[in-house]
């Protein structure tokens, strides 16, 4: 009997300790799941409305709320500076806010001092708006080029976040080719639309958990796993641009909502774990 009790104690020992802190360092090198919003008006320039930021935001934030999921927006300058009250729920609620630059247009069409300017104003609208500075970055149109690296390194960014198709996993680029990896501080997130990102419009009429899935196997040689997913506010609403634009719209409203939710759900249950784009900066570095 004396046997037993001791073989009861230990085994719950064994339990509790599995249980706390101790055991879940085995996490920090398991999956991360980044959840990225560009925070804009409506599939500018096309349609350049609210809806998605006065419909659509609740809906994210709530869903995400329920999962415990700590996310990025990505805001333009210019929905700080003129709707500073969603961007202070976002950051009250616990999420990063990024830059997005300050108009919605492409970086790479623009000159440098152009790109400096976008860099600037965008940065001081965020921070006036929640009294933060903002260390991550998404080019519009992920329209990222040479010179936006060094500028953002140069005013304090850690990340810049936008996509292209040759890398495929986090990196330091080159000062002098952004493709390549170099020695710049700031770091490349995500890399790619495929394997470490998606969103609605390239994954529609599939399922979010088979992409997810997917992209975590294709990155089976890597010790940390990085998931970049994609969002817009107006994905969570019907919004009615032109039929030509159908194709990035037809996602939008109750397949974004039904596909985010499930994915969630099915992450409840996974070994993952939810960072911003500045934390994964400093995972990375470890």
């Amino acid at each position: 009997m004396k046997k037993l009790i001791i073989f009861t104690v230990f085994i719950s020992l064994l339990l509790l300790i599995g249980s706390s802190e101790l055991f879940n360092k085995a996490e920090i090198k398991g999956t991360y799941v980044l959840f990225t919003v560009d925070t804009e008006y409506d599939f500018p320039p096309v349609l350049n409305t609210e809806k998605g930021l006065d419909e659509g935001m609740p809906i994210l934030l709530s869903i995400f709320e329920e999962h415990n999921v700590k996310a990025t927006f990505l805001v333009t300058g210019e929905v700080a500076d003129n709707r500073p009250d969603i961007l202070m729920d976002i950051y009250q609620k616990g999420h990063e806010i990024g830059s997005h630059s300050y108009h919605h247009k492409s970086i790479k069409a623009q000159t440098k001092p152009e790109i400096e300017n976008q860099i600037i104003l965008s940065t001081k609208a965020i921070e006036n708006a929640v009294g933060v500075r903002p260390v991550s970055f998404r080019a519009p149109g992920h329209s990222a080029c040479n010179d936006l690296m060094i500028l953002l390194q140069d005013e304090g960014y850690l990340v810049e976040a936008s996509a292209e198709k040759i890398n495929t996993y986090p990196y330091h680029p080159d000062e002098n080719d952004w493709i390549l990896e170099g020695n710049m501080s700031i770091l490349r997130v995500p890399v790619s639309h495929t394997p470490a990102y998606f969103y609605p419009p390239t994954t529609y009429n599939r399922s979010w958990i088979d992409c997810f899935n997917k992209a975590v196997s294709e990155q089976s040689d890597k010790d940390i796993k990085v998931i970049v997913i994609g969002l817009h506010p107006w994905e969570l609403v019907e919004i009615q641009p032109p039929d030509k634009y159908q194709s990035y719209t037809r996602a939008c409203g109750d397949y974004t909502i039904e596909n985010l939710t499930s994915l969630l759900n099915y992450l409840d249950n996974q070994n993952v774990k939810y960072v911003t784009l500045e934390e994964l900066y400093y995972i990375m570095q470890e």
